[in-house]
């Protein structure tokens, strides 16, 4: 019942005032796209400020498109399919545990380790990011291999093909590493590399290949997009950065994301006997195998959150054990309970403080809406302010477009050039953003 218990407190951690805090990072591109898919009804080639989009495949902003039939276009609406995914990724680890040990306290606290590891809970479990639902794709496509594995089932296989297709149409060919490096580990455990190049293992493939090809078949241009999906996952292999210090600070990278639950996995060792029980060794193998390629490249920490379903598991396993001495246990309540509280605070205080500042996206957008009519045309030419773009536009009703893209533009949204007669000047940072009125 504790378990459960923190479970749901932390679930609902997430939820106040989720709607006021303003796009970060990349949301605002993806919820971009998909509300210029909608409002063209072009729901295959995706499309930024009306020029093809070419960088990520279609699927998550197909899901944002769905939601926005129950949410209305705004923060909440690409933010609720994430949540969905972390929901969907959270009873997926407590199932997988669930599977190895059939140890119910077990299940469920792997699930609330995955829930409250730092960089799920207080960032990418809900932010309008693609990673939370990749995650889910990845992890449950590993999940399937797993029990293709111990079942020979032709079905399973057909599934794990199914998930890791999925997976290709939100993140390209990153899937197909994950795909191919999970199923190596388990041939490698098994000592069964005829599996690879079996029956099953072969419609897996193709059925992973399928899906991403019946979508790039309906695209004008698929090489260009093919080429640009391989430029952003290949291209960070060769990228002019130090590789031996990527190496050295990308585990600590990881630590800080996976915190509080990376320090007291540490500190669980101390009350354990140190023994990999038979159960845990074909994960932590898949986890090395993948985490490897990511280690090697200029690779941002979010990237490995595919494999943090896989850590969650290892972690309470010994946690668990640790905690029939009474000492850890007050450790582990006391950061449990605080690390949701502090979640509870971080929506209750810093998302309305964060809405609210002057230089907010969010706000400057709005005050530009004083200066227009919801009639006129406006373009936007600062790509780099996509959030306050998209704001007028989910303003207006309709997304904006580049100058050159937009017939008849009265106004523009301008960075570091003028184009026509300024009629307010905003800062962001170090940066000039104009509202204008063209000639």
């Amino acid at each position: 019942m504790l378990f459960l218990f923190l479970i749901l407190i932390a679930f609902l951690s997430l939820l106040p005032n989720l709607g006021a805090y303003p796009f970060k990072n990349e949301e605002s591109l993806r919820v971009a796209v998909a509300f210029e898919m909608w409002h063209s009804k072009s729901y295959t080639q995706p499309t930024f400020l009306g020029e093809p989009y070419y960088n990520k495949p279609p699927l998550f902003n197909w899901l944002i498109i769905l939601y926005s039939h129950i949410f209305p276009w705004g923060e909440l609406t690409g933010r609720v399919v994430s949540l969905t995914f972390l929901l969907f990724t959270s009873l997926l680890v407590g199932l997988f545990s669930y599977r190895l040990f059939r140890v119910v306290r077990l299940s469920l606290s792997s699930s609330f380790i995955f829930l409250t590891f730092g960089n799920v809970l207080f960032f990418y479990g809900y932010l309008a990011e693609i990673d939370m639902t990749f995650s889910f794709f990845v992890y449950l496509g590993i999940f399937l291999l797993y029990l293709w594995w111990e079942k020979r089932s032709l079905t399973v296989a057909i599934l794990s093909g199914v998930a890791f297709g999925a997976s290709a149409l939100l993140k390209g060919f990153p899937a197909y590493a994950f795909f191919f490096l999970s199923l190596l580990a388990l041939s490698l455990y098994y000592r069964s590399l005829s599996l690879l190049w079996s029956r099953e293992a072969f419609i897996s493939y193709a059925i992973s290949l399928l899906l991403p090809l019946l979508w790039l078949s309906q695209v004008p241009d698929p090489f260009a997009y093919l080429h640009n999906l391989f430029r952003e996952s290949f291209g960070r292999v060769e990228g002019d950065f130090s590789r031996f210090i990527h190496m050295l600070l990308y585990p600590l990278v990881n630590f800080k994301d996976l915190l509080p639950w990376s320090l007291v996995f540490f500190f669980s060792l101390y009350f354990t006997r140190l023994s990999l029980p038979p159960q845990l060794r074909p994960l932590l193998l898949m986890f090395f195998l993948n985490y490897t390629p990511y280690w090697i490249s200029n690779s941002a920490g979010r990237y490995i959150m595919p494999l943090y379903p896989l850590l969650a598991i290892i972690f309470s396993f010994y946690i668990n054990q640790a905690l029939q001495d009474k000492t850890f246990k007050r450790v582990f309540l006391s950061v449990a309970l605080s690390t949701v509280f502090l979640r509870i605070l971080y929506g209750f205080a810093f998302f309305p403080y964060e809405e609210s500042r002057e230089n907010s996206r969010k706000r400057i957008a709005l005050d530009m809406a004083k200066y227009l009519k919801i009639e006129d045309t406006i373009a936007c030419e600062c790509p780099e302010e996509k959030s306050v773009c998209l704001y007028v536009g989910l303003w207006k009703g309709e997304p904006l477009k580049k100058l050159n893209l937009t017939q008849g533009a009265k106004y523009a949204i301008v960075c570091g050039k003028r184009l026509g007669e300024p009629i307010k000047q905003y800062r962001i940072k170090h940066k000039l953003v104009n509202l204008e009125k063209l000639n």
